[in-house]
């Protein structure tokens, strides 16, 4: 399940999703706590944060797959990513919790009070900060494993 999909490597393919959906969702799920209008929407995110909590566990079990599938098992640059990969799955639950305590502060009351709004974007803030910080220290710690050897062994081609 977490290999190959038509022969290519799980992790290539979902790891995209991943770079994609986490910081967009911490933004998403922003903008609906602090905009009342948007607030019964906010259900939506909380979906949507939970697509990131499975796109997140995908990329790191399918990325667990594949550095045995290459045997790079011991490889520091691997290692590292994969660390990161581990606690991105946390952030992304985090993001999830954060948007289901901001649903039920504010999105589920007519008319809550200035510091259950506070307490929502904070914890918004705090979670959605950390997960896209996380996602972008993930990815570029992969990138670097990958590429960084590559670019620096070729020429420009100019």
């Amino acid at each position: 399940m977490f290999d190959t999909i038509a022969g290519l490597p799980v992790h290539i393919l979902v790891v995209h999703a991943a770079v994609v959906l986490v910081p967009l969702m911490a933004l998403v799920t922003l903008a609906f706590t602090v905009r009342p209008k948007w607030r019964p929407g906010l259900v939506w995110a909380v979906l949507g944060d939970a697509l990131c909590v499975v796109v997140s566990l995908v990329a790191k079990e399918s990325g667990e797959h594949f550095e045995h599938r290459l045997g790079l098992q011991g490889t520091k640059a691997v290692e590292e990513h994969a660390e990161y990969g581990d606690k991105l799955f946390v952030f992304a639950v985090a993001l999830l919790v954060a948007a289901v305590v901001a649903w039920v502060l504010v999105a589920r009351r007519p008319a809550p009070g200035t510091g259950a709004v506070a307490a929502a974007v904070l914890i918004v803030v705090v979670a959605g900060v950390a997960a896209t910080t996380w996602t972008v220290l993930t990815g570029d710690s992969g990138s670097r494993a990958v590429w960084e050897d590559v670019v620096k062994n070729t020429n420009t081609g100019s």
